[in-house]
């Protein structure tokens, strides 16, 4: 049986859907994939363990080619791990809270029962180095390891702290979170639940090393159904707009010097009721003092939001995103305008 044949067999026991040369699905409730990688005319199979949302931590750690000489920065408390895995990330004291117990148990046994073992941000993955006795079962046992990797993860990230650059915001935003019933996770620093307007969302994401930023979603009840995109104005669409592109004006010089406002051609006498003066202004005020704003028909958002901004402003860019999406949602249901293209 070939490789790709005992993939397909494995996905077939564990409920995986198989195409395109990968199966992917649940696993435990935990999401898996399986594929095959070609290295030197050498099939390998990788089991991945998918980790939602990724963790912040720039981690990457790996089985070494030799163990002796060196030592980790990231301390796991494990001597068969600190001595047998090179572990990097951007805050070693932070991401060594993230090696419990339970997780350092589950690592060591998987290595010593021989399986190739890698952890980084997103997840897991799980390979036999020299494709000896990888077999449908193997598979199956690789795939219930990885996902149990994922669920000991996030476990784990519960108990971290924000990263160092998002620290002031965190506090900000748990106060913010106990307050009004939000849901708080600090690793990667997040707030979700529903505020007066409806829906609310704000994550945090790594950009590089010792760097995060912060997207801000207001989610409408229901889409507007409008084909609306309203976005800062780019260095070349003052060319498309002369060249017959939709740019719709609100008779506002500020907000129509700032933003490309566009609608299905069907709908352009929407898009002026829609963006009132209180939402313009308030669109300006978050465009000048959070980040780029958008919105579509799902909702409106801003970001990516500088970890340098105040605690005290994302709060208030918060409140203002949600007066912003309900605005819109009460203009949508209220009169008729009309506004020209530019």
């Amino acid at each position: 049986m070939g490789s790709w044949e005992k993939v397909q067999a494995a996905a077939a026991t564990l409920g995986l859907a198989a195409r395109d040369r990968e199966a992917r699905g649940l696993v435990a409730g935990r999401l898996v994939s399986v594929e095959i990688s070609w290295t030197q005319r050498q099939a390998h199979v990788l089991v991945h363990g998918w980790l939602q949302p990724p963790l912040d931590l720039g981690l990457e750690m790996h089985r070494r080619d030799v163990a002796l000489g060196f030592v980790n920065a990231v301390a796991t408390g494990s001597d068969d791990l600190d001595s047998e895995f090179s572990i990097a990330a951007d805050d070693p004291s932070r991401t060594g809270d993230l090696f419990t117990v339970a997780l350092r148990e589950h690592l060591v046994a998987l290595h010593r029962a021989s399986y190739d073992v890698r952890i980084h941000d997103g997840g897991c993955t799980l390979s036999e180095p020299y494709s000896f006795g990888m077999d449908e079962a193997w598979i199956v046992r690789a795939a219930h390891s990885a996902a149990q990797i994922v669920e000991l993860l996030d476990g784990a990230r519960a108990g971290l702290r924000a990263a160092a650059s998002l620290a002031g915001h965190a506090e900000a935003l748990r106060a913010l979170a106990a307050a009004r019933g939000l849901a708080f996770a600090s690793a990667p620093l997040s707030v979700t639940g529903r505020i007066e307007g409806g829906p609310i969302e704000i994550g945090s994401e790594r950009a590089a090393r010792d760097r995060h930023r912060v997207i801000a979603r207001a989610s409408f009840e229901t889409e507007l159904g409008l084909g609306l995109a309203v976005r800062r104005e780019r260095l070349l669409d003052g060319l498309v707009t002369m060249l017959g592109g939709q740019d719709i004006v609100v008779d506002d010089e500020a907000f129509d010097r700032r933003f490309l406002v566009r609608v299905d051609p069907r709908q352009t006498d929407r898009a002026p009721e829609l963006l009132d003066p209180g939402a313009r202004r308030a669109l300006l005020a978050l465009d000048d003092r959070a980040g780029p704003v958008a919105i579509d028909d799902r909702g409106v958002t801003v970001g990516p939001i500088a970890s340098s901004i105040a605690p005290e402003t994302m709060v208030w860019a918060i409140d203002t995103l949600d007066e912003v999406r309900a605005r819109v949602q009460r203009n949508l249901l209220r009169g008729t305008g009309g506004g020209p293209y530019r």
